[in-house]
């Protein structure tokens, strides 16, 4: 009779001390990274109900400005995701390692576990766009979207198209 009495107690201690669901507790992780193109990278995992972010750092090997940028998704939609989440994120950091400019845009991030059909397309990561403000917006669209050498030639077809 003592022994289930016992166990129960116990039970009971053990859920009192803390969620012991994955999805409510929040997941921090960082690291480290180079691409092929010797970019320093740091990255950082954010984790809480559902949605995930991981924000990356990366600074050239000459130096330079370092680039922001952050990727989101909910990897927990994907069925595999559940008791293999270290694998996943082995795989989205292989991928990111594998890209030139982990910051330029591109096709979403999925692990091989998440890939297209085995998961809804919210799995994926995606880019954010980058906050901040711009250079105000000028009236003529060659110089906001051509370069300066180009400008000519870009703004002879820009007055071609607006006509």
């Amino acid at each position: 009779m003592r022994l289930p009495l016992a166990l129960l107690a116990l039970a009971a201690l053990g859920s009192a001390g803390g969620s012991a669901d994955p999805e409510e507790a929040e997941e921090a992780r960082a690291g480290r990274f180079s691409t092929p193109e010797q970019h320093r990278c740091r990255w950082e995992l954010r984790s809480a109900a559902g949605a995930s972010e991981l924000r990356l750092s990366c600074r050239a090997a000459g130096g330079g400005a370092a680039r922001s940028c952050a990727y989101r998704g909910e990897p927990r939609r994907c069925p595999a995701f559940g008791g293999r989440s270290r694998q996943y994120w082995r795989q989205i950091l292989s991928r990111l390692r594998r890209r030139r400019h982990p910051c330029a845009p591109g096709a979403p991030l999925s692990a091989r576990l998440c890939g297209p059909g085995r998961a809804p397309p919210e799995a994926q990561l995606r880019l954010l766009p980058e906050p901040g403000p711009g250079p105000p917006p000028t009236g003529d669209p060659a110089q906001t979207y051509c370069a300066e050498r180009w400008h000519s030639l870009c703004s002879f077809f820009v007055g071609f198209w607006e006509g």
